[in-house]
């Protein structure tokens, strides 16, 4: 029997990257083993599988899943599909650790964070049986920089599943109305609005851009992450009425956004995996990226990338993309053959070659 810790399942209304990971893993994992597994969970999961279920406030995982453990014998083989082990665990754990972003930009933490992190790597690193991790960059970084066992890390890239939801064309409409938005008029970038995400050389990419391009809008669909604010507050004033920053969206609004789009630019300096990129490809526009290992694995081929540090470079860019339509055209020709790369089923199915 797999138990799985499945707080992460459904724990917010705004799915970001773990709990997207958790969410579409388990649902997947479920369906290939459904008498295999038991969820873990501070609430009832609308899933047909075995559920321990045990409410608690705060620090779930640490106090209350490791008395969980203790108390209950026969959890002897747990999987945590985020960052932390609780305190007790079984010999036999395993844990998906997604990236060590807080290592190379620690700017973009607070100490608390910082520390959280860090400390919950080292424990996986010392103490779980086995460690999943999404790419070949964050596999080399717990090595590097924790003096990890290569042996116990199995590099298993994250799926992708199409977004489920229905947007009517009146929807549409009015999405993009609200930020007075043309069809194929707008270079988008998807995230939070932070150094680490490179949103700052982004901005200044476009400042050059506009200069000689006077109708393309940019669109920041994101909320400000550490330094974000400040960042928003610099936008130069020649461009603010063409930059449209929307905060946080939700999936009908991202839908349309990518689906609009002229061009998708994840101008990111550091990423465990990058799947902005693959719901950039499966809308079938345009991308450009910045050359980190990450992005350049898998949109090799797909996209135009630059280097991280050169606004210029990217600004160039920009303006070859959105002159030129048959340029567009070539780019987006790969985009459905390299989505069959990245599946949940997949995903589910190499987790569970771990355990078997």
């Amino acid at each position: 029997m797999i138990y799985i810790d499945a707080s992460r399942y459904n724990n917010t209304a705004k799915r970001t990257g773990v709990e997207n990971y958790s969410f579409h893993l388990i649902n997947e994992l479920v369906r290939l083993k459904p008498h295999g597994i038991t969820l873990i969970s501070p609430k009832k999961i609308d899933l047909p599988v075995k559920q321990i279920i045990i409410s608690f406030p705060r620090l779930w995982t640490q106090v209350r899943l490791s008395w969980e453990i203790l108390r209950n014998k026969k959890i002897d083989n747990l999987f945590v599909p985020s960052h932390l082990l609780p305190l007790a665990h079984p010999a036999n754990s395993t844990i998906t650790i997604h990236d060590v972003a807080f290592k190379h930009h620690p700017e973009s933490y607070g100490r608390l964070s910082r520390w959280y992190l860090d400390y919950g790597a080292r424990q996986a690193v010392k103490k779980a049986n086995r460690i999943i991790v999404p790419s070949d960059t964050t596999k080399l970084d717990l090595i590097h920089l924790y003096k990890a066992n290569p042996d116990k890390i199995a590099v298993i890239p994250l799926g992708f599943s199409p977004s489920d939801v229905k947007v009517t064309v009146s929807e549409a409409k009015k999405i993009m109305g609200k930020w007075k938005l043309d069809i194929g008029n707008y270079f988008l970038y998807l995230g939070r609005i932070e150094h680490k995400k490179n949103t700052d050389n982004l901005i200044k990419a476009f400042q050059v851009f506009a200069h000689y391009n006077k109708k393309v809008k940019l669109v920041l669909a994101g909320f400000p992450g550490r330094g974000g604010t400040e960042i928003l507050r610099n936008i130069p004033p020649s461009v603010a009425e063409r930059i449209v920053v929307t905060g946080y969206v939700d999936e009908k609004t991202k839908e349309v956004l990518l689906k609009n789009a002229l061009c998708f630019i994840f101008p990111s300096r550091y990423e465990g995996f990058g799947l902005p990129l693959l719901e950039a490809m499966h809308a079938g526009i345009p991308i450009i990226a910045s050359k980190i290992p990450t992005s350049y694995e898998i949109a090799k081929g797909n996209a135009l990338f630059f280097e991280t540090e050169n606004p210029s470079m990217l600004a160039h860019l920009m303006a070859r993309v959105a002159e030129s339509g048959s340029l567009r055209e070539k780019m987006v020709k790969q985009h459905k053959e390299t989505l069959k790369k990245y599946s949940w089923k997949e995903c589910a199915e190499k987790t569970l070659e771990l355990f078997n």
